[in-house]
């Protein structure tokens, strides 16, 4: 007795496995949908939340830092690096190890610059004519809402994993002609700036950033060595 042997079909798939097919196309184009119009509504004012409501539950953050500035002038180039470490309310502490070595410390009530090469230590008290606060590239996140208020602010790039924010001063003495911030979206934390001036051009890239690792109150306190010179006035 011959065996019948039937042929697995090779053809379109049954007609309820195309309907099952197609329905899930069309969730996953609907919630894409959904997404990308979820995206693009993204304002300015929300950005600034999120970026608070982060930084609200960081105590501390260390990150790698690679700076270029760039004078607007004679288009010299200077490229620094180093390490950076943030702790909350106002502590700030940079290793800068290229072009050479220096060490910055800023608790915003003195901001002291150390030069170990030159035995120099440059200060900048609070409160005569001049604020002590970290370079702008080292606060934004902080200051966000800040220079929100005092900006003409558009997004520029809004991703699923990033945001940039344009900012252009309503006001004359907000440290800057134009501003460029892009936050990643993971953590909403700005990991990379371009600062304008009318004398310097700055770019600013954060990388391996990490959060809350305990970092001691210690780190951040500095005493200028007996032999260091230090001068007093503005640091930048």
């Amino acid at each position: 007795m011959k065996k019948l042997i039937k042929k697995a079909s090779v053809g379109w798939p049954s007609i309820t496995h195309r309907k099952t097919t197609l329905t899930s196309i069309f969730f996953l184009m609907a919630s894409s949908t959904l997404w990308a119009d979820s995206t693009k509504d993204l304002s300015v004012d929300q950005v600034s939340k999120n970026v608070e409501q982060a930084q609200a539950s960081i105590q501390d953050v260390q990150m790698d830092l690679k700076m270029e500035m760039k004078d607007s002038l004679s288009g010299n180039q200077q490229k620094l690096s180093g390490k950076v470490k943030i702790k909350s309310p106002n502590m700030i502490y940079v290793h800068y190890t290229q072009p050479s070595e220096q060490f910055l410390y800023s608790d915003g009530d003195l901001v002291q610059m150390y030069q170990p090469a030159q035995k120099m230590v440059y200060q900048q008290h609070s409160g005569k004519g001049q604020s002590a606060n970290a370079p702008i590239y080292l606060g934004v996140g902080k200051e966000l809402k800040k220079y929100i208020g005092i900006s003409r602010v558009s997004i520029i790039e809004n991703s699923d994993s990033q945001v940039g924010l344009l900012f252009i001063p309503l006001v004359q003495d907000a440290g800057f002609d134009k501003m460029r911030v892009y936050i990643h979206k993971k953590d909403w934390w700005p990991y990379r700036m371009e600062v304008e001036t009318p004398a310097m051009t700055t770019k600013a890239d954060f990388s391996n950033i990490s959060f809350n690792g305990g970092l001691k109150d210690s780190l951040f306190q500095f005493t200028p060595p007996k032999s260091a010179q230090v001068v007093e006035g503005a640091v930048f």
